[in-house]
């Protein structure tokens, strides 16, 4: 069985969209395919076992939330 995971995350601008993918860039190369459209990024990564897949999922959405932090990105929930 193959499993396919896709997560969109999307931004104030396309802007950050871009910085968010470069900066993850290095981390992702081998794991994930990543591509902008417009404010929005999209991850596809592929797998063999769910548990690889999840992890990678996890790892992804982890260094998402770091480099978010670095930039100063405030999410829906920490307005509240």
């Amino acid at each position: 069985m193959r499993i396919s995971v896709t997560i969109e995350a999307e931004y104030e601008s396309e802007k950050e969209a871009e910085i968010v993918m470069k900066a993850l860039e290095p981390e992702n190369r081998s794991y994930v395919e990543s591509e902008i459209d417009g404010s929005t990024v999209r991850f596809t990564m592929e797998s063999d076992s769910i548990g690889t897949a999840l992890n990678t999922a996890d790892d992804l959405i982890f260094s998402e939330m770091i480099v978010e932090n670095m930039m100063g990105f405030k999410s829906e929930n920490s307005e509240k």
